[in-house]
């Protein structure tokens, strides 16, 4: 965990460094630069991923985990990490043997930046 919560960290580091200038006000905004940056550190990323019932933000794959991210704008840390659950984005990963690991994060759209996440193993 504790490393996950670097990554968000450093993740916030960068938002911070983005000009306001050319910021967009919009969720896909955020979870594209989180994809390009994911993806050029070379993990396996992937986006709006595809469950029975809805769409899973970003899906972070390691070796040995798989991290699920809901992303909100105009909504709270909470609501996101709700929506994971209430979606059951979770079960999509149930016959895989890697720990799962789900990340609700809210976006500050004043700060343009990270505001708050929560972070829950399965």
């Amino acid at each position: 965990m504790a490393r996950l919560e670097d990554m968000l960290d450093t993740l916030k580091t960068f938002f911070a460094k983005v000009p306001n200038t050319i910021t967009i006000a919009n969720e896909k905004y955020y979870q594209t630069i989180f994809f390009t940056v994911f993806t050029l550190i070379g993990a396996m990323t992937e986006v709006e991923v595809n469950t029975n019932i809805g769409r899973i933000d970003a899906v972070v794959k390691t070796a040995t985990d798989i991290f699920l991210f809901e992303f909100k704008l105009h909504g709270t840390a909470e609501e996101a990490m709700a929506q994971i659950r209430n979606m059951r984005y979770a079960e999509r990963y149930h016959d895989d043997d890697r720990r799962v690991t789900l990340i609700g994060v809210a976006f500050d759209p004043a700060e343009r930046n990270l505001s708050r996440w929560l972070i829950e193993a399965m």
